[in-house]
């Protein structure tokens, strides 16, 4: 299995540099610098910015914790979200960095509280990305002229997360426990008796303990619930700051509600690529598309891919850094 990681990565890696190269190639090297070069001692803006979505997303998981479990305290939960970060971005994005955030916590948390907390700020994560794609999707197709590839590519994309979102409440309000049950049927017809028996249903037993956690936590937690929601706001509406202050700071005259669009689109390149390294090339391409269809040109696109680009692998020295850190403390 971790030979087939590996191998995806690499083959992942490698195609979204070619992507890379060739849209720098093809949209022009000397203009795309020339775009990120003018934003000069405005990057420290953007870095500013862009610290509010890995500090909300910590408060976020805090606030997932049991009250007695809060006591790790916020700024442990920041350096490990962002060691795991760090990880994922050059990986498989979650499938890898969510592990590691409870690596980076060591033993100052149990391996069960990480992982419930970690479930619960995700799924928040996820729905609220949905709710964003979609939002971004209905504003695109009203507002624009779409041609008719990628106005079915749209509404396909508004399809598919109105359809996770929907499952998502449903479950949750329903409490159908579908992960363990399934575990336990898929169990049944490959382990029927032996010693793993017992093994496989004290692992049923443990996921179906943590989808409770998941049910309690959005049923009977309701202050707690609101925070973490607004603490999701934060962290979409940093990224449309962000994209608004980047392109103003190289020059290019947009609206909020522009900005709005792009970073749904950004939301839904994240989605779908996520097991793309640092969404090399596909970041690039999709932003270049996006700014091209709304009247900007695919440079400024291009150019604000490649600055968020910098700026995410600043997080990842820093992220780096502290997951380092941990195993010298260990």
């Amino acid at each position: 299995m971790k030979l087939r990681s590996r191998f995806l990565a690499l083959t992942s890696a490698i195609i979204g540099i070619a992507l890379f190269i060739y849209v720098i190639k093809e949209t022009g090297p000397a203009e795309i610098w020339a775009h990120v070069r003018s934003l000069g001692f405005g990057f420290l803006l953007i870095l500013a910015i862009s610290s509010i979505r890995y500090l909300s997303r910590s408060f976020s998981w805090l606030r997932c914790m049991t009250t007695e479990e809060r006591r790790i305290g916020f700024w442990t939960l920041w350096r490990a979200r962002l060691a795991g970060e760090a990880i994922g971005d050059l990986t498989f994005g979650p499938l890898v960095a969510e592990p590691m955030k409870v690596v980076a916590l060591g033993d100052k948390l149990t391996l069960s509280s990480g992982i419930s907390s970690l479930a619960v700020e995700n799924i928040a994560y996820a729905v609220s990305s949905c709710l964003m794609v979609m939002a971004g999707a209905i504003a695109l197709l009203a507002s624009f002229g779409l041609n008719e590839s990628l106005r079915t590519a749209v509404l396909g994309s508004l399809a598919v997360v109105l359809v996770l979102s929907t499952a998502t409440f449903v479950v949750i309000g329903r409490r159908m426990n579908l992960g363990s049950n399934i575990a336990a049927i898929l169990s049944q017809s490959v382990i029927r008796e032996g010693p793993k028996r017992g093994w496989v249903d004290e692992k049923i037993g443990h996921l179906r303990r943590l989808e409770d956690y998941v049910f309690d936590f959005y049923a009977r937690r309701p202050l707690d619930f609101l925070l973490v929601g607004l603490c999701q706001a934060a962290f979409h509406i940093a990224g449309v700051v962000e994209i608004y202050a980047t392109l103003s700071l190289i020059g290019v005259d947009l609206t909020i509600a522009t900005s709005f669009m792009l970073e749904a689109i950004n939301r839904a390149i994240n989605i779908a690529f996520i097991f793309v390294p640092a969404l090399v090339g596909v970041d690039e391409a999709g932003t270049g598309l996006m700014t091209s269809t709304l009247g900007y040109g695919a440079t400024v696109g291009v150019a604000l891919a490649i600055i968020r680009k910098i700026r995410m692998f600043f997080w990842i020295g820093i992220g780096l850094f502290f997951l380092s850190a941990a195993r010298k403390g260990e």
